[in-house]
């Protein structure tokens, strides 16, 4: 008897002390095996390991295809394990080892891993790796049409000449039919238009345009703001600040981008545009399924500069809009992600705050404007 209570000690001070998986501890007549309950997962493949937050990518394996094969080891823990990887219960390979192979989307990839045992214990895992693959978004029979605007000449003494715009809008042509899928045959580009030739552009790609197609419309000139009706103004080459005749409304600009049948549309401005008819929102996901349902839904959508002064002959908003189109590697880029990468450069080196939104009543239904390379 008292040597079995001296065995018992032993057992208990030993389950104390260790944090072993397994322990095989044997006395001169018994032997026990301890187990803690605690169950270790090692990632055999991808080669990586576990993410953590605020990682830089370069941190993790880069993958240049749709999927990846999943292999692990999941030790410890009492009795029969189930291990699920994305929420999907995986086999044992001849080797003991949990497998399965996960489809991947382009960027970043997070891959959750659950281990438990038949006593309800749990451990879990998430890895990261990067997938550089460049899925196909299906994009029917559409074409990619833009109209430029850029207005440097003002023909009343009133309203100051600019020297920026209409070399930014030449630029911005130039890099659409260069790096994009913007044939020069559907741009539209209005140097100096008068009132009547901006409505005139607007009626012109009103009619060119199916429910397949997809407008960029980009404004560079001078803008006004009134702040009392809280009313935004585009100003022609022929308008006078005396007269208000010629202005070109923002809410006229809203009610042509109704009008327009196109599957998407993107006002790109570099003046004041009307907050009441404009709905900020943040950005959208990056995974293929995600840009292929982002393409399906209708858009109307509008980026601005946030300036409701008078608009510098160099404007930070346009030097960082197309740098970071010229920069663009990636195939696909949905107009939200443009605007988030150049955001931080425009507050960080001007007075103004852009902003990316909906343009609200023109017929948006949560798709988004993609830029698709060459």
């Amino acid at each position: 008897m008292f040597k079995n209570v001296k065995v018992l000690i032993l057992i208990i001070a030993l389950l104390l002390s260790s944090n072993s998986f397994g322990q095989k501890i044997t006395s001169k007549k018994q032997s026990f095996r301890i187990t803690t309950g605690k169950i270790e997962i090692s990632i055999i493949s991808p080669k990586t390991r576990a993410f953590k937050t605020g990682d830089k990518n370069n941190d993790y394996p880069v993958i240049n295809s749709k999927y990846t094969e999943v292999i692990l080891d999941a030790k410890g823990g009492v009795g029969r394990k189930k291990v699920k990887i994305n929420g999907v219960e995986v086999t044992q390979n001849p080797e003991g080892q949990y497998y399965t192979t996960v489809t991947l989307f382009t960027g970043e990839n997070i891959i959750k891993i659950l281990a438990e045992d038949s006593k309800g214990n749990k451990s879990s895992e998430r890895i990261k790796v990067i997938c550089t693959y460049q899925y196909d978004i299906e994009v029917k029979k559409g074409k990619y049409y833009a109209l430029i605007i850029g207005i440097n000449d003002y023909e009343d003494e009133s309203v100051p000449d600019l020297d920026g715009p209409v070399e930014d809008a030449k630029k911005l042509k130039d890099l659409l039919i260069k790096h994009y899928t913007f044939n020069e045959d559907y741009i539209l580009m209005l140097k100096n238009p008068k009132r009547k030739e901006l409505i005139d552009g607007f009626e012109k790609v009103t009619d060119l345009l199916t429910k397949e197609d997809n407008l960029l419309i980009f404004y560079a000139g001078h803008g006004l703001w009134d702040e009392k009706r809280e009313i935004g103004y585009w100003l022609p080459s022929d308008a006078s600040t005396f007269d208000t005749d010629n202005w070109f409304r923002n809410s006229t600009v809203k009610d042509f981008i109704s009008s327009i049948h196109s599957k998407h549309t993107l006002l790109i401005t570099d003046a004041c545009f009307s907050g009441s008819i404009f709905k900020t929102r943040s950005g959208s996901g990056t995974g293929v399924s995600a840009y292929n349902k982002l393409y399906e839904l209708q858009s109307r959508k509008g980026m601005t500069s946030g300036t409701l002064k008078e608009v510098p002959d160099k404007s930070v908003f346009i030097e960082y809009l197309l740098k970071r189109l010229e920069q663009n590697k990636d195939k696909y880029l949905p107009a939200a992600k443009l605007f988030n990468s150049m955001r931080d450069a425009v507050l960080n080196n001007s007075p103004n705050v852009p902003q990316y939104g909906t343009i609200q009543g023109a017929g948006d239904e949560g798709g988004e404007f993609i830029f698709i390379k060459r």
